[in-house]
């Protein structure tokens, strides 16, 4: 089962379809079981060569044919063989390296249950440390961190009464901190002791500024890959912060730029980064929006230049009307085909993935529509996204997988069955 998932330098729009079918790869290989040290990761550099890897694993038959428990010794040196007949198929490794899977399966979680299994991947990123990892569970938090969005953006929020702390990845928006000054910026006092209480607010003022650059600072320089931080508040607020020093100045030399907003505290967070979306435009959370946006405008305007459903997608894309596939990371949507031996009718539907094995019993009960006899099966399956990326890499049109995380991703799900297009022109 090789499954590559090269040519990581297209356009982002492509990397994102395949960074998010290489992360589905993964999930499914997450939820994969077995017993002792049964379950084999391998990463390879692609500067290995084959047969060393080869020599290296026929050394580790030999270690492993001390293992005590005879069930486990057993299936690993089966899962170890497994890799070295996979190996011999490879001449040279791929240019980002080669990350092997192989394992004892228990279908029902009980020992003599097992099955074997054995996946090759090629990663996202180049593979820099040659490993051999044997554990119940296979090895794949690195090729997580491989495919995380890299490219953080600070933002901090400053009234004198409120103020916030946030910052945006990818698809995702975190508010990580709110708080108030509990300044009373209002009083009727003369003389004297209006000149004290002008005093105590701006003392209040200074310590709310230290106690928000504190957070700040604790939030910010733990984050490795943040690019800047934009100061947002109304009226002079932000600047005044600004000036205080309260930021370290490693953060300091990291302010990208103030931004007027209406809004404090959580609601300024993300008036903000609408303010700033042309600033972080790379960020999948503003290339959501701008996506979002044109469909919904579409699809006010009734201007035919949008479309939603399954069947009404397929159609554009299969005309070439489609400019951008919209589709939820929630969909997890199967195309099932089902066959006759004897007269070759074949029926192909969709269905939900977590429903496959209800499908499969269903079918081995029912006759073929069409002769009626009873050899119609199950034979085969593709994913959805799958199908229709492939219809749409052909035409040409670019591909989205809108995140649950950000509230259009959400509407798109909830709203529209998570599969959408904004269209290059309309049709009838």
């Amino acid at each position: 089962m090789i499954d590559y998932m090269s040519n990581y330098n297209k356009d982002e729009e492509a990397q994102n379809y395949d960074r998010y079918l290489f992360k589905k790869k993964l999930d499914t290989l997450k939820e994969k079981k077995g017993f002792h040290t049964a379950l084999i990761t391998l990463t390879i550099p692609p500067s290995k060569k084959v047969h060393d890897v080869i020599g290296y694993l026929e050394k580790e038959i030999s270690e492993s044919s001390n293992i005590k428990d005879k069930n486990n010794r057993k299936n690993v040196l089966s899962s170890i063989r497994s890799l070295i007949e996979r190996l011999r198929l490879y001449k040279e490794f791929p240019e980002n390296g080669l990350v092997m899977f192989a394992g004892q399966i228990p279908e029902e979680g009980r020992p003599g249950t097992e099955k074997s299994e054995l996946y090759d991947l090629e990663p996202p990123e180049e593979i820099q440390t040659f490993r051999y990892y044997c554990s119940s569970e296979f090895y794949i938090k690195p090729l997580y961190d491989m495919i995380e969005e890299k490219g953080t953006y600070g933002i901090i929020n400053v009234e004198n009464k409120e103020a916030a702390i946030g910052w945006v990845r990818g698809a995702h928006l975190e508010i990580a901190k709110t708080m108030t000054s509990g300044i009373h910026s209002k009083h009727n006092a003369g003389g004297q002791s209006q000149r004290r209480l002008e005093r105590l607010i701006e003392e209040g003022a200074q310590n709310f500024y230290k106690r928000i650059g504190e957070y700040a600072n604790n939030i910010f320089l733990d984050i490795e890959d943040l690019r800047g931080i934009f100061i947002s508040g109304a009226g002079m607020s932000k600047e005044k912060f600004a000036k205080k020093g309260v930021l370290d100045y490693r953060l300091d030399e990291k302010i990208l730029g103030f931004v007027d907003v209406s809004y404090s505290g959580e609601e300024g967070i993300r008036e903000t980064v609408i303010k700033i979306q042309d600033k972080i435009e790379d960020l999948k959370y503003v290339r959501e929006k701008k996506l979002y946006k044109k469909f919904m405008d579409a699809i006010v305007k009734e201007n035919g230049l949008a479309t939603y459903g399954e069947k009404e997608v397929k159609y554009a894309l299969e005309i070439g009307a489609v400019d951008t596939l919209l589709y939820s990371d929630k969909i997890d949507k199967l195309r099932v085909t089902s066959k006759c031996s004897k007269c070759g009718y074949e029926t192909t539907k969709t269905i939900d993935a977590r429903e496959l094995e209800d499908y499969q019993d269903k079918i081995s009960d029912e006759n073929c529509p069409e002769c009626q006899s009873s050899n119609f099966e199950y034979i085969g399956q593709k994913d959805l996204l799958k199908e229709m990326g492939e219809m749409a890499k052909n035409q040409g049109s670019k591909i989205e997988i809108l995140s649950t995380e950000t509230e259009e991703g959400m509407a798109l799900n909830k709203t529209w069955g998570g599969i959408a297009a904004n269209l290059r022109f309309r049709y009838n």
